[in-house]
């Protein structure tokens, strides 16, 4: 399953040179969570709403490039699974996507939820069966600081609050947003934190609202909660209806976890798909890739060996060698693969500045050799489309 009809092509544009204030101005305006960061046309990485909370900032002295969270990017072709595997485990919530080495969109991992619900794998899978995450209990006379740290150190959105050991609210992401960046609020807070949010003093008074109870951000009302019980797909489609990527559960009317969207590209990535084929990797260790860059390779390899097994409808043996070597001063890379199928042999190489470029041109030429080989058997055609 392709994520190109979930690539989303109206992302924020920034520049490593602009404040912080046109980052918020921007994102504000137009209802995203994240920019992309850009010097003249080359990609840096993003920079989310979140990051923005961990310090009080001069939001119109500070600049964007000392936010900017360096991240892999995907290709357009890439599938659900090396996909969902890439965003756990580089801990994102949004990927940009790419197309002939230039920037065409962003993927937002609660979208691509959507094509986890359409897996067979998925069907019988209840909410149990997907790791929870468990975040420290927090009572309503806490200090929202305490909330806070934990949004950052469990990456959810959304920290249940406790009264006598039951959850009576909920604080979210948003509602600390507006608290620290003093956004127009949705809802009414207090007079007094309105007041001191608006006051000339505002930016060194802010410091204290650390310590200010959580009950004064939090929403105590219309909880959004799922079972233990409760299957995958309904607990995903619950999810999108809402627009929340995380989701209390519970069991017997007690709180037992979170199920959050992380957990779930965390069991789709580490899904086991049947194969009838066998890939050897010549180089791999060689190439100094980092531990998610060489999954991705396997990834990617196994998904096209799948694509060219249906095509040739017989068992296959791959050997992809992998080199890098300088050219000019910079690293390029070439892939050659040795295709063998009953009574065939098929060899193609190819080169490029990018591993994953290289080796997805080398799989689509060796889909093109055999498709010419096939040519004229419309059975085998149509399998292949």
């Amino acid at each position: 399953m392709e994520i190109k009809p979930l690539i989303k092509e109206d992302f924020v544009v920034l520049d490593e040179e602009s404040t912080l204030s046109e980052l918020i101005g921007k994102l504000k305006t137009f209802e995203k969570r994240t920019g992309l960061v850009f010097r003249k046309k080359k990609y840096l990485g993003l920079i989310e709403k979140k990051k923005l909370l961990k310090s009080r900032l001069d939001v119109s002295k500070a600049k964007i490039k000392n936010f900017v969270q360096i991240t892999p990017i995907i290709n357009e072709n890439a599938d659900l699974f090396e996909t969902a595997y890439l965003m756990y485990q580089s801990d994102l919530r949004y990927i940009p996507v790419e197309s002939n080495k230039k920037i065409i969109g962003v993927l937002n991992a609660l979208d691509l939820t959507k094509l986890i619900a359409e897996l067979p794998e998925v069907k019988d899978t209840k909410v149990r069966d997907i790791k929870l995450v468990k975040p420290r209990k927090v009572n309503m006379t806490d200090p929202v600081v305490i909330a806070m740290n934990i949004m950052f150190q469990e990456k959810i959105d959304h920290v249940p609050l406790f009264e006598d050991g039951e959850v009576t609210g909920i604080i979210t992401f948003k509602d600390l947003l507006r608290g620290y960046l003093n956004w127009s609020p949705k809802r009414n807070f207090s007079a007094k934190f309105n007041n001191a949010a608006n006051a000339k003093c505002a930016e060194s008074e802010m410091q204290k609202l650390n310590n200010i109870p959580v009950s004064n951000f939090s929403t105590n009302y219309n909880l959004i909660t799922t079972t233990t019980g409760e299957s995958l797909v309904r607990a995903i489609d619950l999810m999108l209806k809402k627009g929340i990527s995380d989701l209390l559960v519970m069991e017997n009317d007690k709180f037992v976890g979170m199920l959050t969207v992380k957990s779930i590209l965390r069991q789709i990535g580490n899904l086991k798909i049947p194969k009838k084929f066998t890939i050897k990797f010549v180089g791999l260790n060689k190439a100094q890739l980092e531990p998610y860059q060489k999954y991705n390779i396997k990834k990617i390899a196994s998904n096209e060996a799948m694509k060219l097994q249906k095509k040739i409808n017989n068992e296959l043996n791959l050997v992809l060698h992998l080199k890098a070597y300088n050219k000019g001063g910079r690293q390029k890379y070439s892939v050659h693969i040795k295709l063998e199928y009953p009574g065939q042999l098929i060899a193609i190489n190819q080169d490029d500045w990018d591993l994953e470029t290289a080796l997805r041109k080398t799989f689509d030429n060796a889909k093109n050799a055999v498709k010419k080989k096939f040519r004229g058997d419309s059975s085998r055609d149509k399998e292949y489309e």
